[in-house]
Formats: C-alpha cells, sequence, structure tokens
C-alpha cells in the first residue's frame, strides 16, 4: 500500500479558510462549521490520493506557474501542488472569484 503524502498549508491558504469561516459565522455558525469539516475532509483525502485534483491548463494558461491542481469543495476551489511526498494547499478560494489573478497576480496571455 502506498504510502499517504504529507499535508501542508501555506499562511495564504489558511487566511482563506478562516476568512470563509469569519464570513459565513456572521450569518449561521452551524454552516460555517460544516463548511469547515467539509473543505477539511476533501483535503485530507489528497493525503490518500494526491493526483485525484484536475491540473490547470498549460494551454490556456501558458504564462502561469505550472504544477497546480485544484479539487472542488462546492463552492470553493482548492489549490495545490504535489512536492515530493507533500500535498501543499496554497489557496482555497470562492468559485465565483477571480482565482487565476488571486493565485498569479497580474498576467497578459
Amino acid at each position: 500500500m502506498p504510502q499517504k503524502s504529507k499535508i501542508q498549508y501555506t499562511p495564504a491558504a489558511i487566511d482563506d479558510m478562516d476568512e470563509a469561516f469569519s464570513y459565513i459565522t456572521q450569518d449561521n455558525v452551524a454552516a460555517a462549521e460544516k463548511m469547515l469539516a467539509t473543505l477539511n475532509a476533501s483535503i485530507s483525502g489528497l493525503a490518500d490520493f494526491p493526483n485525484k485534483g484536475s491540473v490547470l491548463s498549460d494551454d490556456e494558461y501558458s504564462l502561469i506557474q505550472r504544477g497546480y491542481r485544484f479539487i472542488v469543495v462546492n463552492p470553493y476551489l482548492v489549490f495545490y501542488r504535489i512536492m515530493n511526498d507533500t500535498v501543499v494547499i496554497h489557496r482555497v478560494l470562492h468559485g465565483r472569484r477571480d482565482y487565476l489573478r488571486e493565485l498569479f497576480g497580474t498576467f497578459e496571455l
């Protein structure tokens, strides 16, 4: 059986999750707790199946740093990279945000 990958969060990913939790908590604490539990469960699943996520298309975004994958945890997108035996969670962004700009800053195609 393959060894589990480690999960590591960047400070930006932790901030993203804190921000989402705080925003949802303003209206519904139970919904915020459920959302956080769902995100954590999905991210934990990457330890067993790190290649589960889709790869950002190199064809469409040739100038973007390569190697990012993402999973959808509706309505959030969890962006990560696999580095050796570690899954590094880079960002957790709402699907309606301009996530490419959030990930990579301004860029031209």
